[in-house]
């Protein structure tokens, strides 16, 4: 308890979580890795959208409860006024400039203060969080808005004066803020979390951090009879069972299923979100927890594999990879590039330069593993621009397609719309079919 508390207090003092200079080999290594989260994270729509669930972090079951919250958002005008005001804060302002979402993003903002190619490197990656910081903004600022009118009416009910009351509110809101949300604030982030170990497993893990840590106090809370009894349940059903449902669900896009015509595809995804639900507790509560759900998950990959026709194992040690988000994003990259052009040389020599060659995709995916560069990003955004003209898609898929899900998430891939269309087919040619992702038969 000791060494983390003069931990914390030491990043406190400096401003910032990382202890160690840039300029060493550990530095350089997380610098690099750090920049795998930026190319990941390169206008990433889709984690925008998971970003807004986090507005209803601020109901409680006082004077922000469910009934309260739905009065002040009644009275748009005012609320609509608190939105304004918080959006523009000094805290959120802030925050999106700083990045201060969390420990990798904070950090690729500070480099990208630098000169050379390192710094415009950085810069491009900063670019590319806007879909992230404004969602991120929007939600704080959408879902305080109720909660700092209404804290401000209970300071002024309490005999309070109004100004002092909001100023009061607004400390608060952003307590609150920095708690239940993602936070770069050395106060806000572990030992294990700012170290160099931190940022290569605990990578995208910042906010289920703060929800495990919520957790545990209110569990302690309930042990030593402090706080409301109520409230402390609440806090542990929403944030390790409601709100983790939510994200995990949407995060698989549960879409997907709603599109699917396949019972035992949407069975398969069911299962995966409750899984992934349960990952999502363990990353939080440190790196002991990571290495567990990774082992569990390479143990039920091995079971999964084995019991098929043709089992690939190498997707147990892509699940071993996953250990370190970054590293396995990277590991990922490389071999769907290496896949690429081991399995269609054909198709790569009869398009030439078409932009459909899928050349250009194995090379994107090889910038972005090696160089940081979001080539791979750039490229799956144009594809999903593509897929909306699909004549088969419907409105909603259009939709998710705009906000990030891929064509895969949501049925449209050729092989998964010719599902039962066409007879069976043999074993082997299934397997082509899963693989290339498409049915393609040259007789």
């Amino acid at each position: 308890y000791r060494k983390a508390m003069e931990n914390i207090l030491a990043r406190m003092k400096a401003g910032k979580n990382r202890i160690y200079t840039t300029d060493t080999a550990v530095g350089k290594w997380s610098d690099w890795l750090n920049g795998s989260v930026g190319a990941i994270m390169f206008f990433n729509t889709r984690s925008a959208v998971l970003q807004t669930i986090s507005a209803m972090n601020f109901m409680n079951w006082t004077d922000n409860n469910p009934l309260m919250a739905a009065k002040a958002f009644a009275n748009v005008p005012q609320w609509s006024k608190d939105f304004k005001k918080l959006f523009n804060s000094e805290f959120l302002v802030d925050r999106r400039d700083g990045l201060k979402i969390n420990v990798s993003e904070s950090e690729i903002a500070d480099i990208a203060k630098n000169q050379g190619v390192r710094g415009l490197m950085a810069r491009l990656l900063k670019f590319g969080f806007k879909p992230t910081q404004l969602a991120d903004s929007f939600a704080i600022a959408s879902g305080g808005a109720s909660f700092y009118r209404n804290r401000t009416n209970t300071y002024i009910k309490d005999g309070m004066d109004p100004v002092a009351a909001e100023k009061q509110a607004m400390i608060d809101f952003r307590e609150n803020a920095e708690e239940s949300q993602q936070s770069s604030r050395p106060d806000k982030i572990s030992q294990e979390q700012a170290g160099p170990l931190g940022r290569v497993i605990l990578a995208f893990a910042n906010t289920p951090g703060q929800y495990t840590r919520i957790m545990k106090k209110a569990a302690l809370d309930i042990k030593n009879k402090r706080g409301d009894l109520k409230t402390n349940i609440s806090k542990i059903l929403y944030y390790g069972a409601i709100q983790n449902f939510i994200f995990t669900v949407l995060q698989n896009a549960a879409l997907g299923i709603v599109f699917g015509d396949d019972e035992d595809e949407g069975d398969a995804k069911k299962i995966n979100m409750a899984n992934g639900a349960l990952d999502s507790v363990l990353r939080g509560s440190g790196v002991l927890g990571a290495i567990v759900s990774t082992v569990k998950n390479a143990l039920l990959e091995i079971y999964k594999q084995e019991n098929r026709d043709r089992p690939d194992y190498d997707k147990v040690v892509q699940q071993m990879m996953r250990i370190s988000p970054p590293l396995g994003s990277k590991y990922q990259k490389i071999k769907k590039a290496g896949d690429i052009i081991n399995y269609k040389k054909d198709e790569i020599r009869d398009l030439g330069f078409d932009i459909s060659n899928p050349a250009y995709l194995a090379g994107a995916n090889a910038a972005s593993a090696m160089f940081n560069l979001p080539a791979d990003r750039l490229l799956k955004k144009a594809t999903n621009l593509k897929a909306m003209t699909d004549k088969d898609a419907t409105d909603l898929q259009r939709l998710a397609l705009l906000a990030g899900w891929s064509k895969w998430d949501l049925g449209l891939e050729d092989w998964q719309k010719n599902k039962g269309a066409k007879k069976k087919k043999s074993s082997s040619v299934k397997y082509k079919e899963i693989t290339y992702k498409k049915i393609i038969y040259k007789k």
